[in-house]
Parts: structure tokens; sequence; C-alpha cells
């Protein structure tokens, strides 16, 4: 990864320049003028460090009062009331405009805790992987309260004090341990348990309020969102109440043999009493939907907005996926008649030189831009026109030298922002400056771009050249270091959740968000790309753990092809925008339904093939699209009817391919991100192979297999190192590269596998 301590020390030609190879970034804003994230709150401890935005709890960094904090299945808040729990329920909510439901689980601050001292704000204590102190109070006194992804438990500590406890209706006891230590009780017809020390006394007071009165030397207690109103239940959770949590971890490891994924969730606890280290895990559906690794006993599950919430007991799990690989390029097409037309849209589509294809525009839009080139690179490279990759290939260059190494009076650069701990681009968009949001959506397009560079010219993407601007990049969305002075780690990627968020500051009741799944995909395999091009095995497998894993949440959170998470009167096919308390179907700019369906599939790349895993979910996503736009044209909605087309057969090809090119119309439109040859080359390639088999691996993360419907199989794969490589598929058929090349071969149905 980026060695930060190293570039900090570099010598510079101005104060404000710090030197990253040949390129440099910039430690102020150049003109003055230029937006930036709002002030940082001071943390409980007071030490400066790099801010985890773009999280679950992130907006505790940037008010006084923080929004809801969704940790599922509990939601947590803190007010100058006192501090609010509650376990949302979903509730189905009309759009009377859309004429559909979306789903929320709202927080409602049903269970309201009061200590002896005045709640002066929320300050953030010590945060790992998926867990949080939240510290209510001021510098004298203050209630920390531990909280967890998948805990059912928050843990309380006092500097002094007692607790009252009290709701919107009297309070009503169901249930108190023999020892006295546990009190089961109802608030708004939910069920919670309250754990207090050996020495705590709870009394029922007559207006329905619960006052716990705790020993001077155990100031402490946890309260449990249960998932009903029973004894056993309360019983349950009494035997890992005083496993307060102190740190919580996901490691990962790819096994490049196998092609898997494992990711090892580990949590320590401080016993506060007894015996029993461990905790209760709730699993999200993306955990223990047919998880072999895991055993669950426990009987107890709770109903969430990410589907069933199931409970393990312990102190660690472990999840494994298979990683079903991607390619730099897909080979030209070979059909004479074919090759011309080609030819023609690579003639169109670049005869205003390649700086038009990428654009002039802030972060995203250039970004777009990258992808866009690229693109028509690769294909003019596979088709043999050298000279037409060779203009696109110096173009790319020189626009990423352009904002890499700026002249001073340049508007285009890279800012290291100290205070929050993040690289912005100028011109910024969408939020990326002052509220840090989508720099995963931003930057994965310029590695990209980067990486397409450094697989053709890797002395380029030396650190001691460009690389070290490029890796910068990376390490502001994802380094995996803990303890990175210049960077959060995984800033953008939730590890219990599966999936990233795009709000930096996720200053909204409804907590974080993301709309495109596949945006965040295409970022993570932009540095699987990177990683591979230069040789850095430690950013290509953070890539293949970031990949596998928000591919996963996407077919569950925002597609839910297995069924398990979108309820009945929830009426799409697909999520717009995941929210931490809700999912929508909308986007953030327009109710046109092709464009609420064709954000989670753009940018179409060849790392986009997992859209392929079932055929006939994308058949229903689709017809269901065609239906609500209709409606959406009905009542006075703005939009070319092809709008976005090349993304959505592009889309269909991966279960249609035939039926994507009947319906593609060259004369049509063409989405920003995209161009003709690329669509046309897209839907060519799947008729001529056939859908992507996802049932297969291969011992290098470089590689694609497809299926067509004669039942032969065609394999590729991409050897980036500069030696031969043999490469080993899943079922046998073995591929043999030569340096720097991609190989491939087709294996008719029946026919024995072996060497090429």
């Amino acid at each position: 990864m980026l060695s930060t301590s190293a570039i900090a020390a570099m010598p510079t030609a101005h104060a404000n320049e710090v030197k990253v190879g040949l390129g440099h970034y910039l430690t102020h804003l150049r003109a003055g003028g230029e937006r930036e994230p709002p002030a940082v709150l001071p943390t409980a401890d007071g030490k400066p460090r790099p801010v985890p935005t773009n999280q679950w709890y992130s907006s505790l960094f940037f008010a006084r009062w923080p929004q809801p904090l969704y940790a599922q299945p509990g939601s947590y808040r803190v007010t100058d009331e006192g501090f609010h729990i509650d376990r949302p329920l979903k509730e189905a909510a009309l759009s009377p405009q859309r004429e559909e439901n979306d789903i929320i689980a709202m927080h409602r601050s049903t269970l309201t805790l009061v200590a002896d001292f005045e709640m002066k704000g929320a300050k953030a204590g010590r945060s790992s992987d998926w867990a949080v102190d939240v510290v209510a109070g001021d510098d004298k006194d203050a209630m920390t309260v531990t909280i967890a992804h998948g805990s059912p438990y928050s843990f309380h500590r006092l500097t002094r004090g007692d607790v009252t406890f009290r709701a919107m209706q009297p309070l009503v006891v169901f249930d108190q341990s023999a020892d006295g230590r546990a009190l089961g009780i109802v608030a708004d017809n939910k069920a919670f348990g309250i754990y207090a020390p050996t020495g705590g006394k709870f009394e029922v007071q007559a207006d329905g309020r619960v006052r716990l009165t705790l020993p001077d030397h155990k100031r402490f207690f946890s309260v449990a969102v249960l998932p009903s109103k029973d004894a056993g239940v309360l019983a349950e959770f009494h035997k890992r109440a005083y496993g307060f949590i102190t740190d919580t971890r996901a490691d990962y490891v790819y096994d490049e043999k196998h092609g898997e994924v494992t990711t090892t969730f580990t949590v320590k606890t401080e016993v506060m009493e007894g015996s029993d280290s461990g905790t209760l895990f709730g699993l999200y559906p993306h955990q223990w939907y047919r998880n072999p690794l895991v055993n669950i006993t426990l009987p107890y599950e709770y109903d969430t907005i990410r589907g069933p919430l199931k409970l393990l007991a312990g102190s660690k799990f472990q999840t494994r996926l298979k990683f079903n690989g991607i390619m730099p390029f897909w080979p030209g097409l070979g059909d004479a008649e074919q090759i011309g037309k080609l030819k023609e849209y690579l003639a169109t589509d670049t005869q205003f030189g390649p700086d038009n294809l990428l654009g002039n525009r802030g972060t995203y839009w250039e970004g777009k831009g990258f992808n866009r080139a690229l693109q028509v690179m690769n294909i003019a490279e596979q088709q043999g026109d050298v000279a037409r990759r060779n203009l696109i290939l110096d173009a790319m260059k020189k626009r990423l030298e352009l904002w890499f190494k700026p002249e001073d009076n340049a508007e285009r650069y890279f800012h290291y922002n100290k205070s929050v701990g993040t690289v912005i681009g100028y011109p910024d968009e969408y939020g990326s400056a002052q509220e840090v949001n989508d720099h995963h959506f931003h930057y994965g397009y310029w590695i990209q771009g980067a990486a397409q560079v450094a697989l053709r010219d890797p002395a380029w993407a030396a650190k001691d050249k460009w690389g070290g601007m490029v890796d910068l990049l990376v390490a502001d969305i994802a380094t995996p270091d803990r303890g990175n002075p210049m960077f959060p780690r995984l800033r953008n990627f939730d590890p219990y959740e599966g999936h990233a968020w795009a709000a930096g500051l996720a200053q909204f009741y409804d907590g974080n968000n993301q709309e495109s799944s596949s945006e965040a995909i295409n970022a993570w395999a932009a540095l699987i790309l990177w990683g591979e091009a230069t040789g850095n095995k430690a950013v290509r497998d953070t890539g293949i753990y970031l990949y596998t894993h928000e591919v996963q949440s996407a077919e569950f959170y925002w597609f839910d092809l297995h069924k398990l998470v979108f309820p009945k009167d929830y009426l799409n096919t697909a999520a717009g925008i995941v929210w931490s308390n809700k999912f929508v179907h909308n986007t953030w700019w327009t109710e046109d339904p092709r464009e609420i369906h064709g954000i989670n599939f753009l940018p179409i790349t060849t790392a986009s093939v997992y859209l392929g895993r079932d055929p006939a979910y994308i058949k229903r996503n689709l017809a269901t699209m065609d239906r609500e736009f209709k409606k959406f044209i009905s009542r006075d909605g703005k939009a070319p009817k092809d709008i976005w087309q090349d993304v959505i057969l592009a889309t269909l090809a991966l279960a249609d391919p035939a039926e994507a090119l009947k319906q593609w119309n060259p004369e049509g439109s063409v989405e920003d991100g995209e161009t003709r040859t690329h669509t046309y080359h897209w839907l060519q390639t799947l008729a001529r192979f056939g859908k992507p088999r996802l049932d297969l691996s291969a011992d290098t993360p470089l590689f694609a297999v497809f299926g067509n419907d004669g039942g032969a199989t065609t394999y590729m794969a991409y050897n980036s190192s500069a030696t031969p490589k043999k490469v080993m598929f899943s079922d046998g058929t073995e591929l043999r590269l030569a340096p720097r090349a991609m190989g491939m071969k087709t294996i008719a149905a029946g026919a024995a596998k072996g060497k090429k």
C-alpha cells in the first residue's frame, strides 16, 4: 500500500506541495473559494486522527447531536432528553406520485435512558471495524455507550450517578431474574432486557418509569433489544450481557489457488461480571445464507430492513465467497461484417480526438470519461488498430498527469484535507468536497484508467513516476491499514453490512445510503486490476475482498435474488437506493425507472458479468422496468423513450444476447459514460461466447468463463506478469499464457478438457 510516512517526508518545491513521485498534491486550497468539509468535532479522547467518514456512525464527528445510528437490530440516538434506543420495524410508505411503496424502518426513540447529569451533546470515542463508542455528556460527566452492527446489546458505562428508563407510555415489566440483575420491560409493544451488575437495584416507579441504582464501583449496565417478550429470551440474553465489546475485526484472506475469499469476524470483550467472554452476533442474510462455516443453534431472529437477522453465540465466525474473476478487456471480433461495422463506430467515436472521449468536467465526469476512453482503447487494440490505441493511451496519460502535477495556477488538482484525512479532487462534484461523498465512485474510474495504462506501460506506473499518486487515491477509498496516519481504514466500506456507503457525513435521519452499487463494484474491480498491473498483491487482495462482498450484498439488498429481503408490499424487483433504515425505488436526480434500474448496472465493463448470475432475474427486472416506464411517461414524465438503452441492453445481453442485439438501435441514445463502439462490441461478444459461467473459478484473478446455448464453454485469462503463466480452472481446464497477454480457448459440449 501507499507509504504515507515516506510521502510526508519528501522535499517539496513549494511549502504547500507534497511530492509523490513525479506528481504532487496540495496541502491547502489554491483559489481560496473551493468547497471543503465542515469542521470536525473533537473526539472523546481529544486525539486527532483520520475521520471514518462514509460509515453508519459518521454523523458523530460533525454534529453535536448526531443523527440516529442504525446498528441492526437496534437503533440509537442522543438528544438533550437522553439516550434513545429503539428496535425499528418495517413499514410500507406509499409514494403517490410513483404509485408504489418504499419500505422504511424508522428510529422512534422508543426507550429513553436519562442519566443523573445533563446530556450536553455526543462525541465519538473509540471505533473499530463495526463498533463505535458514543460518549454522551461533557468532559466532566458522561455515559459511554458501545454499539455494534449486528449486536442486540448496547453497553453502558457511567462516570457517576444512576439512570432512569422511560417511554411515551408507562413501561411494563414482563419478567425479572431470580437474582434481580435482569429486568424485562415492554415499551411501545417492543421488548427490552436491562442487565445490571451485582448490587444494582431496579425500582418501578408510580409513573411507569424504571430507576436503576448502581453500586459506586460498578457503574455499568447493558440493554438488549429482544426479539420477543419472553422470560426464556431474557435469560438467554443475560448469559452474555456482561461481555462488553472493546474491539471488532474483519480480517480477510484471498486464496488464489482456490479462488476463495475467507473473512473472519472477531470480537474482543471485557468481561464485567461472570466468565462468559462471548457475545451474540446478529448475522445478516448475506452472512448466514448457505454458509457452511456457521452453525446457528439459537432459535431467535429479528425481522429487519436487511431481512432476517439470525443469532449466533461466540466470539468469532467466518464467511467464504467464491471470486468469479474479472478480465481487463475482452478479445476482438472475428467476423468480417462485424469488424467492418466496428471500424465505423470506432471512427465516429474518435472523430474529434481522444480528448473529446475524456471530457472536461470535475472528478466524477472526468472519471466517467476515463471509462469511455479506455473501453474504446481496449477495443481498438484488440482489433489491431495500434495507432488509434496509442493516441488514446497517450491522451489518458496526459490527462492523469495534468491532475497529478498541476501547474501553479491550474484549476484541476488534488488536495489533502488534514482535518478530515481525505484527498479531494477539484473541481469537486456531488458533494465530494464539502460532504466527502462518493469518493469510491469518482476515484474508481481514475484508478481503472491508471490500471489500463499500467498494463501497457509499467514504467509509467512505478511509484517514483506516477503510480504514487494513484496509490494515494487507492488509500483514500480503501486502505486496509489500521492506524494509517492519513486515511481511515476502508473509508467507504462497511465490513459487517458487506457493502459501501456513499454519504461522507451521514447527516440524515435515515442514516447513510448508497445508490449505485455497481459503481462501488467498479471501484473495487479497479483496485484488483491496479494491484495486478503493478504487482501489489495487498491492493489486489483488498480489491478482491471488497468486490466479492459488494457483489454479494448487491444481490441481497439491491436485487433480493434470494427473496429474503423485500416484503410482499414492496412490488419492485430492485432498490434504487439502499439506506441504513430503508430501501427506495428512486434516484437522487430522477424518478425515471430506466435510470432507477440502470444506475445499479453502470458502468458496463468486463467486471459487470456478476449481473448475469440469475438470467431469469434480469428479464424480470427489465420487464418490471418497462411497465414502470410506461406509467412514468403517462404521468408526464420527461425522458427519451430509449434513454440509457446501451446500459440496459448490455445488461439484458447477460441473459439473452440475441434479444439484446435485436433491440439495440445504433442511432439511438448513448449514455454519457458509453460509446456505440463499446456497446456493439459487448453485444456481439456475448452473442458469440454466450452467458457468463459464474459457477467456475480459477487460480488467477484475471479470468472469465462463458457458455453458449449449444453447450460450448469459452475460457479466457490474462497474464499481467513478465513471465509465462499456467492457469487452472476449477473444472480442470488449463490455459498457458504468454507474458502480458491474454489466452482463450473454446471447448465444445462433450469435448475433453486440457492444455492449450
